[in-house]
């Protein structure tokens, strides 16, 4: 009796050990919540020891961009920290002319992903790639059939994953799957409740199984939970498709995209400009090889004496990290307009719209007068470059010897 509660005990540390939670938001409209779809992924996931911890913002109708400015979803998005927050759009818009949904739709769901990311960087977008209606949608020939429709829904949440970096739960890939499958024990029609458009349970299912198979990144097939109105071969046939089109259809793009390091740069004299070409990253740092750094996306700098330095990119998202390295040269560009003039002085405006008087040698004596002929100021210079403070707008003339240049003073 004592070694079989040992090894009762045994078994059930094991168990408590191998169970997995993850915490998942989910965000849409009534396709979301007919059926209870959040609920129907967390009853799979305790029949396999696992569990999410859940919540939604599902309002009839709605579409990413009502999502976008509703308080009940932001205040959602940042009350936990999600590893997964699904996003629906409503259940026409993605599937509209292409110009429709670069408007309509794309903008708001990259409003959204940046307020996941904003509220926990490692939040993952999951997007919800729904389905085709049974008999399509009438209003434009390209969607007027369930194939045409489902084809153009996946292509925009595709974009919409692959754009915002997030993960595409392929659900309307699944109700393909059945439909194309003549020796299904379910049809194509089964998995719509009367309208037509909206899930029955078992298209609820099987949107269930595959989230699951997203969720957790394991299978779904032999989860013995099985909603009411669901017989056991049809549960283990949803559950097999939900496998399918998540692990052995090569065509979808469903996985997170590690973040890739890489920039362009420009010089202007000692001022380097970084264009930052990053892809599926959310924080940059920016070492620029002198012992200064920067946070900024795209950042300018200025190097206070000419060289080659190394400058180092390191774009991040959550814990993932790549580097990207480049060798810039600047070059003070006023000594080489120096050089090809041969003249006492020149006169340039800085980063700091400074104006900046250049010296062929130090320890010259520059004289500015106005219009007037006035001497307004006179500097003895230490150095080859001197800034030259004038209080008052408009002409001047700089003079350094016997060479004597006009200058304009904006203030």
């Amino acid at each position: 009796m004592k070694i079989n509660i040992t090894l009762l005990f045994i078994a059930i540390c094991t168990f408590g050990l191998a169970q997995t939670t993850k915490k998942v938001l989910f965000i849409g409209n009534s396709y979301t919540y007919v059926n209870d779809l959040p609920s129907l992924v967390d009853s799979i996931a305790n029949h396999f020891g696992n569990d999410i911890i859940k919540d939604q913002s599902t309002p009839g109708g709605y579409t990413l961009e009502g999502h976008s400015t509703n308080t009940t979803t932001l205040s959602k998005i940042s009350a936990n920290n999600w590893d997964f927050v699904v996003i629906q759009e409503q259940s026409q818009r993605p599937s509209f002319p292409y110009a429709q949904v670069t408007t309509d739709v794309y903008p708001y769901a990259k409003i959204l992903c940046d307020s996941i990311r904003s509220a926990n960087e490692c939040a993952i977008p999951l997007f919800y790639g729904t389905w085709g209606r049974r008999d399509g949608d009438p209003q434009w020939d390209s969607i007027n059939t369930f194939e045409k429709m489902n084809n153009r829904l996946y292509n925009a949440y595709e974009y919409m994953a692959d754009a915002n970096s997030g993960k595409l739960s392929p659900v309307g890939i699944g109700f393909r799957h059945v439909s194309d499958d003549a020796s299904s024990p379910i049809s194509h029609t089964q998995l719509y409740a009367g309208d037509g458009s909206h899930p029955s349970i078992f298209g609820s299912y099987l949107a269930a199984c595959i989230f699951y198979n997203m969720i957790f990144d394991a299978s779904p097939v032999g989860n013995t939970y099985i909603p009411n109105g669901i017989n056991s071969t049809e549960a283990q046939y949803l559950q097999n498709v939900a496998f399918h089109v998540t692990n052995e259809v090569d065509s979808l793009n469903l996985d997170f995209t590690m973040p890739t390091s890489n920039f362009t740069q420009n010089n202007f004299g000692l001022t380097a400009s970084f264009t930052n070409q990053s892809q599926h990253a959310f924080t940059y740092n920016w070492d620029f090889g002198d012992g200064t750094f920067s946070t900024d996306t795209n950042p300018t700098h200025t190097y206070s004496q000419s060289g080659t330095y190394t400058v180092i990119l390191q774009a991040t998202y959550c814990l993932n990290s790549d580097y990207y390295t480049y060798q810039v040269t600047v070059n003070d560009s006023t000594n080489s307009v120096l050089e090809q003039q041969k003249d006492e002085f020149y006169i340039y405006t800085d980063t700091y719209n400074q104006t900046i008087i250049k010296l062929q040698t130090p320890h010259q004596i520059v004289s500015i007068y106005n219009l007037n002929g006035q001497l307004v100021k006179q500097y003895k210079t230490n150095s080859t470059e001197t800034i030259i403070d004038i209080n008052q707008s408009g002409l001047y003339f700089v003079k350094v010897n016997q060479t004597v240049k006009k200058i304009s003073v904006f203030k």
